[in-house]
């Protein structure tokens, strides 16, 4: 359909805008208007119509507004739009004559909620926007009862989250209960042909019961015999266990305990799980955990037993498919052996001043996020669906899902790539030339942490009445001259080196140097919790936890601690200290990448600031910079 001026728009969306689906499409239609209003030079017009596309353009979802688009310029600043920052008062003045010109419940919620948002927000705005999304509801109910495929109960579900949300936020306690009346309505008595019944039954649950202070218990009574019902007609086995779970959290609102749900979720499991043993033993496993998980919690030894053997053989068996992508490294594997030489004519401490500080060795925190970023807005399907880690024996071990899951997951998986293809080969050739050269040795090595680092510095701990005197100079000595001695025997025999006694060995001592760094910077490393007998015990935090204390923030930077995190306890990452501690790795997995990870760890830890000594070099780094290293 054509329209030739903003007037024959209006009328059209009066009688018209419910026939467009998504509000985008009635911005589209103005920017035809727009499009055809520059080509004849009619600027007010023009103007006119970009403001009814940018209006449009928004999205808003549960009384949240959010732009259409967001994404990085060459600055790498974030450009959003539509945006506020567009509109002037001639803008608002505009809409505001819209508001009062239509009668249109569709057009009044948009430009009532538009302006509730802006910076001409008043309260007349959010009870215009409420009336008409319930007006709205009645239309869009009368649609769904005429094509209940056509998922109008979608519209239904954001028309009174807004109004619901919107009531709730501007303390408009009499529109407020008439959105609570018609949530609870439609729970009840919604078209139950509709395509969207189980969608909008199960999300409007879902609010009451994330809202706490604002439906009181008799709002649910009736609603854990609906969902008990519900979840016994669906076919569908995932929606069933969402109205089972729902249930269960009705019962908790109303004071009631009952295995009925967990038992009734158990046996939906067990049965997703037998239909898929043969054909995807891979997604049979997830279903027997979740399975297993709620047989515990009604503590069916029985059941458990006969799981846990049925889990066991699923592993067993299950197959992974790899994906293999070949690179050819090896021009780049040589320009990082021509700079490794060039690193290796410096002095020792040269060298191992390098190592210690220099950014350009590791993987930047900020450069993996923007790198994860852009590959989740180039496929945004990729942001989409959860995501888990699975370890070497099948185990569910991690799950991403929340948008902040997934970005962090993105940029973990870059870490790696780029840790892996471009920054290893660079530090394997710097120590390989050094150790060939003789420039690094285990005297030199230790040498240099005497002088610069706090491994000397003695320190005290108290068992009981008993004082401790150590330093960790001690400690490191064994693991590292035993690299040393497998390294100067690999290079010699040119024999792929033993590796496990140092790799175990120093893993175990970089726990312990963060933790009494920590310690003595005023971190705690321990916590307050009870045993099953509900006594007071206190336990020592895991290496996980330290590492993801705020506070440690101080001591390293984001890049550092983005390194040690994905090397020793990241589940997506290396997670050295879970598979070393537990036994988890074989011989052939002791690879010189982690210990050569491990060195340039220590140097890291070894830069803290306890003595107050410089780190001051003029080795040229891979950038041809000069670096100036200070601890």
């Amino acid at each position: 359909m054509e329209f030739l001026d903003l007037e024959s728009v209006y009328e059209h969306l009066e009688e018209r805008a419910l026939d467009y689906k998504y509000l985008h499409q009635i911005a589209n239609v103005f920017q035809k208007v727009r499009d055809e209003m520059h080509k004849k030079q009619n600027v007010e017009e023009e103007k006119k119509a970009q403001w009814e596309i940018d209006v449009f353009n928004f999205s808003i979802k549960e009384n949240k507004i959010h732009p259409l688009h967001i994404k990085t310029n060459d600055k790498g600043e974030k450009v959003k739009y539509p945006t506020y920052d567009r509109f002037d008062n001639f803008t608002y003045d505009y809409i505001i004559k819209r508001l009062n010109s239509t009668s249109h419940p569709l057009l009044k919620a948009r430009y009532a909620h538009i302006l509730w948002f802006s910076p001409k927000k008043h309260g007349k705005y959010s009870q215009i926007a409420i009336d008409a999304y319930l007006e709205l509801i009645k239309l869009y109910e009368e649609k769904d009862k005429a094509k209940p495929k056509e998922h109008f109960g979608l519209d239904i579900l954001n028309a009174i989250s807004n109004a619901f949300f919107l009531s709730l936020n501007s303390n408009d306690e009499k529109k407020l209960n008439r959105a609570k009346s018609k949530i609870k309505r439609l729970i009840f008595d919604f078209n139950s042909e509709s395509s969207s019944f189980f969608a909008l039954r199960a999300r409007l649950t879902s609010l009451m019961l994330n809202q706490k202070n604002t439906f009181s218990k008799d709002d649910f009574v009736g609603m854990d015999k609906m969902c008990h019902k519900f979840a016994e007609i669906l076919q569908d086995s995932h929606k069933a266990i969402t109205m089972l779970e729902l249930g269960e959290k009705i019962d908790e609102k109303l004071g009631i305990k009952r295995d009925y749900w967990k038992k009734s979720i158990a046996e939906r499991y067990e049965k997703m799980m037998k239909s898929t043993q043969k054909t995807n033993k891979f997604v049979a496993i997830k279903f027997c955990q979740d399975d297993l998980k709620h047989y515990r919690q009604l503590k069916d030894a029985k059941k458990i037993e006969e799981l846990q053997k049925i889990y066991d053989e699923l592993k067993d068996k299950v197959e992974f498919k790899e994906f293999k992508m070949e690179i050819n490294l090896k021009q780049y594997i040589e320009s990082c052996e021509k700079k490794a030489k060039k690193i290796a004519q410096h002095s020792p401490e040269d060298i191992l001043r390098l190592l210690a500080v220099d950014k350009n060795l590791l993987p930047k925190h900020k450069e993996m996020k923007t790198f994860a970023e852009q590959l989740l807005n180039e496929h945004p399907l990729q942001g989409i669906f959860p995501t888990q880690v699975v370890d070497e024996r099948g185990h569910n071990v991690e799950h991403f899902s929340s948008k902040e899951e997934i970005v962090f997951f993105q940029m973990l998986r870059q870490y790696g790539l780029h840790l892996e293809n471009q920054y290893l080969p660079l530090i394997n050739a710097i120590l390989f030339e050094a150790l060939k050269e003789k420039k690094i040795t285990f005297d030199s090595l230790m040498s240099f942490f005497k002088k610069y680092s706090w491994f000397g510095k003695p320190l005290k701990k108290r068992i009981q009445n008993r004082e401790i005197a150590y330093n960790w100079m001690n400690l490191l000595a064994p693991p590292l001259s035993e690299y040393f001695r497998q390294m100067e025997f690999s290079i010699s025999a040119r024999e792929y080196p033993n590796l496990v006694l140092c790799i175990d060995s120093l893993i175990l001592k970089i726990e312990g140097l963060l933790r009494d760094l920590c310690n003595y910077s005023g971190i705690t490393t321990f916590f307050q919790t009870e045993d099953k007998q509900g006594r007071t015990v206190y336990r020592e935090k895991d290496l996980n936890a330290l590492l993801h204390e705020e506070k440690i923030r101080k001591l390293f930077d984001e890049d550092d601690l983005l390194f040690f995190r994905y090397v020793l306890v990241e589940k997506m990452g290396y997670n050295l200290r879970h598979k070393i501690a537990h036994s988890l790795i074989v011989f052939g997995e002791y690879r010189i990448n982690f210990i050569h990870l491990l060195i340039l760890m220590l140097l890291r830890i070894g830069k803290f600031d306890f003595r107050k000594k410089a780190y001051d070099s003029s080795v040229e780094t891979e950038n041809g910079a000069k670096n100036n290293m200070t601890s």
